[in-house]
């Protein structure tokens, strides 16, 4: 006998056997035990969570020969062809590979006739989204006045590329994604049905990965048991699934809490030996980051895998805030990574960022460690007490630099003067310039035309300088604002000179003329160029 996959093999076929999915069950048990029967209905749903098995165990419960009921036999010759795929009045079809009105037509001109065998004829359409308009067209009338022996049960992926027509026809049942901690009790089920050694962590792993669907926990379960020999362990789960071993991102974690730039270094040459891939272990930093920001506000110990995480050092190294900067600047490294030369520098500047703007969690000052950084990567405080130890060194901030008087002398073109036009001076170190931008210009912001501007300043001060820009308030005065005051300024002032000239009413009176609104120029004197 050839092997039959996991997915089809336990494939639910009742609704007792259903994991998850209660507000639904409820709703049908109810309706099928009080024979309040509609003629349509629409699961909708992502794939694999049961939308399919749903309307088929629907079915069966129509047509068993038991009588209508929540609870069919699965004895019977109909529930047990119904189960097989071959009952004979469940029609199922495909709407992905049946999307022209004619196919819809040739269906419809059958409603009409009655079930050969059961009860009522049950007209399964999945995907049903992928229908034509013309489809749907024909499909609305006998879906909204279909004889009494014709069911509906329409299934489909995307709903809102349904019309409101259809939707307004149906009984409509919203599917929900599983929990990885259900998904992962029924991966454990199977395993004991079929007698396979498991390890319980790699079924965590299987349900998350899974995304919230049980047929693809089930397909990767099949896959994880060709991969382990016939066993399912932690090791080649992760392996099958490109995951990193989670000691390292604990590593990680508690070395970005002791501020432990070396060991942090070397857990990152550990990572790139394994030829880790390292927007992976980005994210499973990020996950990990949520878990340990869940955790802090609401511990829950009696879960295993919680459990072990609370008795983690680092947990009680970090205050929520640190790990909700920790996620932030981990949130836009892994949108920037692709940008990096390399994953692992892109990782590694990452990494280097929550380590500057550490907030100091420690309460034993790691002195040796902030002596490198300070020369590495200043933070703040570094700035402050550099400026406090060497006065005559700190370059002047915005109390003493025009912005708008600066801009010029930066020769700057294009979209990298658009931006500075459109920022704001807020201070200027030694080591880098912080900039307001327009909140209505963030569009402007690019890391090629930053780069550019940082270069432009770092050649005008006679020192590298970094670049950082945040956005301003609704009412931040930049040079560009202040530019177009101006011409607003010289426009209006131009346009009433022009309303009181003597001369100009008299030609627009001679010749029964108007001046046509927005047409008034004012003539721009040219700025004087820079020796």
């Amino acid at each position: 006998m050839s092997y039959q996959v996991l997915a089809r093999k336990y494939r639910p076929h009742s609704f007792q056997e259903m994991v998850g999915q209660e507000h639904v069950l409820r709703a049908l048990i109810n309706a099928l035990d009080q024979q309040r029967l509609h003629h349509a209905y629409l699961f909708t749903g992502t794939r694999g969570v049961g939308k399919t098995t749903l309307a088929r165990i629907l079915a069966k419960c129509l047509n068993c020969e038991t009588g209508i009921s929540s609870n069919p036999c699965n004895q019977c010759a109909t529930c047990l062809d119904v189960d097989a795929g071959r009952f004979i009045d469940l029609i199922e079809i495909d709407a992905a590979s049946r999307t022209k009105v004619e196919d819809t037509r040739e269906l419809l001109d059958n409603v009409q006739y009655a079930p050969a065998r059961g009860r009522y004829k049950v007209y399964l359409i999945d995907e049903t989204h992928m229908l034509s308009g013309h489809s749907f067209n024909a499909l609305l009338k006998t879906l909204e006045e279909p004889p009494t022996h014709v069911k509906f049960l329409l299934a489909t992926t995307d709903p809102q590329r349904l019309p409101i027509t259809v939707l307004s026809r149906c009984l409509q049942f919203n599917l929900k994604k599983l929990a990885p901690e259900q998904i992962k009790k029924q991966l454990e089920f199977i395993l004991g049905q079929e007698k396979i050694p498991f390890e319980i962590n790699a079924l965590s792993f299987l349900a998350r990965a899974a995304d919230g669907s049980v047929r693809d926990s089930l397909s990767l379960l099949d896959q994880a048991i060709a991969y382990g020999n016939g066993q399912v362990n932690e090791h080649d789960v992760r392996v099958m699934l490109g995951s990193i071993e989670q000691t390292h991102i604990l590593h990680l974690v508690d070395q970005l809490a002791r501020n432990d730039a070396n060991a942090l270094f070397a857990t990152i040459t550990q990572l790139s030996d394994q030829a880790a891939d390292f927007g992976v272990v980005l994210e499973e930093l990020l996950s990990l980051l949520h878990r340990i920001a869940v955790l802090q506000i609401i511990p829950d110990p009696a879960n295993e895998e919680n459990a072990e995480l609370l008795a983690f050092e680092a947990i009680k190294k970090l205050t929520p805030e640190a790990v909700q900067l920790y996620y932030q600047i981990g949130l836009i490294g892994r949108r920037d990574l692709p940008l990096a030369p390399s994953p692992r520098s892109g990782f590694e500047m990452v990494m280097l960022r929550m380590l500057a703007f550490q907030l100091n969690q420690n309460t034993e000052p790691k002195q040796n460690f902030e002596e490198k950084t300070s020369r590495a990567m200043p933070t703040q405080t570094n700035i402050q007490q550099t400026a406090v130890a060497k006065p005559t060194q700190t370059k002047p901030t915005q109390t003493a630099i025009d912005w708008n008087d600066l801009i010029p002398q930066l020769n700057l073109t294009g979209f990298t003067q658009e931006l500075a036009m459109n920022c704001a001076l807020k201070e200027l170190t030694d080591e880098r310039v912080l900039l307001w931008l327009d909140p209505n210009q963030t569009a402007l912001r690019n890391p090629k035309q930053e780069a550019r501007l940082a270069q432009a300043l770092s050649s005008h001060f006679d020192r590298p300088l970094a670049v950082q820009i945040s956005p301003g308030a609704p009412d931040l005065a930049t040079p560009a604002r202040a530019k177009n005051a101006l011409q607003s300024a010289q426009l209006q002032a131009a346009t009433t000179a022009l309303q009181n000239d003597a001369k100009a009413q008299s030609l627009l009176k001679a010749f029964d003329a108007i001046i046509q609104p927005g047409s008034i120029q004012v003539k721009q004197q040219k700025e004087p160029e820079l020796n």
